[in-house]
């Protein structure tokens, strides 16, 4: 069989609240083409009566309901492992490094890790009951869910990596690396193809393949405008094959769960994030933590952070 896996991210930009990868992946039934697999993104009737499978800029927008990217998630969790988490504390589980100390070691995260109930909007029920139909909808497409995992990055870890490279970039791919060694290493008896949407304005991704996979030798296969794509050959499996594209979460349904995954995660802990900080300072606007808006909420609780025993370097990003 075929595991086509996809990886997103949602939070590279902002200034606040923690960054998140995901990688999701499919089993293929032999002969099945992945195009069956992509077409999950322009069906309607799977987002009627299915789990929404679409770049999640087409199915959340800041400040709207997180409904649709939170029964996704927690639906494809249901059909991996039997339930879905009920508190935000249990999705982090679902996290390929520990990260629960982490989270819990920040005041505005403490106490919501057990107490934040999920799902936040639908419920354990519907969910289960649109997972089901999902489950005979992608077993027609000679397909099934084969993983799905969180690469959370609390703003301290995202500080202490950054800072020392001096860039940014350098995390968001550390991370995307992590997540492509634990699909290696968990399916390692499956054929892999792996997409990952392009990472900013970067074409040429062999060397740090190469340097963060130096027992793989690595292949380049092309490198173009819209798509470049490597073949990295471990010992003792099947070579994978990974390209990082252009648009890929509007265009290949494991990307775009991925997607949807990373921002349920993203909006679920600013939401958490929100909450601490209004109870703190009566009348203050949530942000979403991008921009001059982050800039105003920062001033408003500056104080407020500093004494929760915290420091700015655990709550602003260095870039």
């Amino acid at each position: 069989m075929t595991l086509v896996a996809g990886l997103d991210e949602a939070g590279y930009g902002p200034l606040l609240g923690p960054l998140v990868v995901a990688a999701a992946a499919y089993r293929l039934n032999d002969g099945v083409d992945e195009s069956a697999l992509n077409d999950l993104v322009r069906d309607t009737a799977v987002l009627e009566h299915g789990l929404p499978t679409a770049d999640s800029k087409a199915l959340y927008h800041s400040g709207g309901s997180i409904a649709r990217i939170e029964l996704s998630t927690l639906g494809h969790l249901h059909l991996l492992h039997g339930s879905a988490p009920d508190t935000l504390g249990g999705l982090l589980e679902h996290s390929v490094d520990p990260c629960l100390e982490e989270f819990d070691a920040l005041p505005w995260y403490h106490e919501a890790l057990a107490a934040r109930p999920l799902p936040s909007v639908t419920t354990q029920q519907l969910i289960a009951e649109r997972a089901a139909w999902h489950a005979e909808n992608l077993a027609q497409r000679g397909a099934q869910i084969a993983d799905l995992v969180l690469a959370p990055v609390p703003v301290p870890r995202f500080n202490a990596i950054t800072t020392p490279a001096g860039s940014k970039a350098h995390t968001l791919f550390e991370t995307t690396a992590r997540l492509i060694r634990h699909l290696v290493d968990t399916h390692p008896d499956e054929e892999l193809v792996i997409h990952v949407d392009r990472q900013g304005g970067r074409i040429h991704y062999g060397e740090p393949l190469s340097r963060a996979f130096p027992m793989a030798p690595l292949t380049t296969l092309h490198e173009r405008t819209q798509e470049s794509a490597y073949r990295l050959a471990w010992p003792g499996r099947a070579p994978v094959h990974i390209d990082f594209r252009v648009k890929a979460d509007d265009e290949r349904a494991p990307v775009a769960l991925a997607s949807v995954a990373a921002k349920t995660l993203r909006e679920l802990c600013m939401g958490v994030l929100n909450t601490w900080f209004t109870k703190q300072i009566p009348g203050l606007a949530p942000s979403a933590g991008y921009g001059r808006d982050a800039q105003r909420f920062l001033l408003a609780v500056d104080r407020s952070v500093l004494e929760s025993g915290a420091t700015r370097d655990d709550f602003v990003r260095c870039r």
